[in-house]
């Protein structure tokens, strides 16, 4: 398990610095949309609680938080600044 949780963070760091996931304009959780803008209590009453989360940088007035989601065998990094969804990335 810590192996495994080793690795969701490895992907959530290289994919801010790198951009390693193909970014992504959108996702669709139960009929609600999911972009930029969006905050995060309407991203997790639309997609639910995600699969891990992650503080990637900053502090509690200016933070970037990486979460994962895995959506129909899918799995996508939804990035939020300040509680806003910044960039959605669909990891291959």
């Amino acid at each position: 398990m810590k192996k495994y949780i080793c690795l969701l963070l490895g992907f959530i760091a290289a994919g801010v610095q790198a951009g390693n996931g193909t970014e992504v304009a959108n996702i669709n959780c139960n009929g609600t949309w999911i972009r930029s803008g969006t905050d995060k209590l309407e991203l997790i009453s639309a997609c639910g609680k995600p699969e891990y989360e992650e503080v990637v940088s900053g502090d509690n007035f200016n933070k970037l938080e990486g979460v994962l989601y895995n959506l129909k065998g899918k799995k996508y990094v939804v990035y939020l600044k300040t509680g806003r969804v910044v960039k959605i990335e669909w990891l291959r």
